[in-house]
């Protein structure tokens, strides 16, 4: 609960960093039809880039649980409980997903508000700011609870 308030005030004084240093008068009219068409979209990242995790998690689970059973097909006495097994292979596997998995979802966090900002305008990235802070902060709420349920 603290890191995602944390996060949310973080996010809410970089945005008002943002909108104070592009000098714009007024603040935000979310009104404008480039902005609330940012916020819709601003809204969807937060779920596509947790789709895109979730995605990776279960690929890198696959890849797991397949080593797994090969190491008690082949490894003689580890279903005994007297064989070793092969710890390190499943750690290179975790590890080689971990890296390899999040460079989409890095890609999509990292070039969106460039891409927004410099084919759409100041208005255009204002609404997918604000739609991904707030649609963000929800879903982390969200998934907090559930992951504490499912505890």
């Amino acid at each position: 609960g603290f890191a995602i308030g944390s996060a949310a005030f973080v996010s809410l004084a970089l945005f008002g960093a943002f909108v104070t240093r592009i000098n714009q008068k007024g603040g935000v009219d979310i009104l404008q039809p480039i902005t609330f068409a940012g916020l819709f979209v601003g809204g969807m990242l937060p779920y596509w880039f947790t789709a895109m995790t979730m995605k990776s998690v279960g690929l890198a689970a696959k890849e797991m649980v397949l080593e797994v059973k090969r190491q008690f097909e082949t490894i003689p006495g580890l279903l005994e409980g007297t064989g070793t097994p092969d710890s390190q292979r499943c750690i290179k596997i975790a590890t080689d997903a971990s890296l390899k998995e999040m460079i989409y979802p890095a890609i999509l966090v990292i070039f969106t508000p460039i891409i927004t900002g410099g084919l759409f305008g100041v208005h255009a990235l204002q609404g997918v700011l604000v739609g991904s802070l707030i649609s963000g902060v929800q879903l982390a709420v969200s998934q907090s609870n559930s992951g504490g349920a499912w505890d």
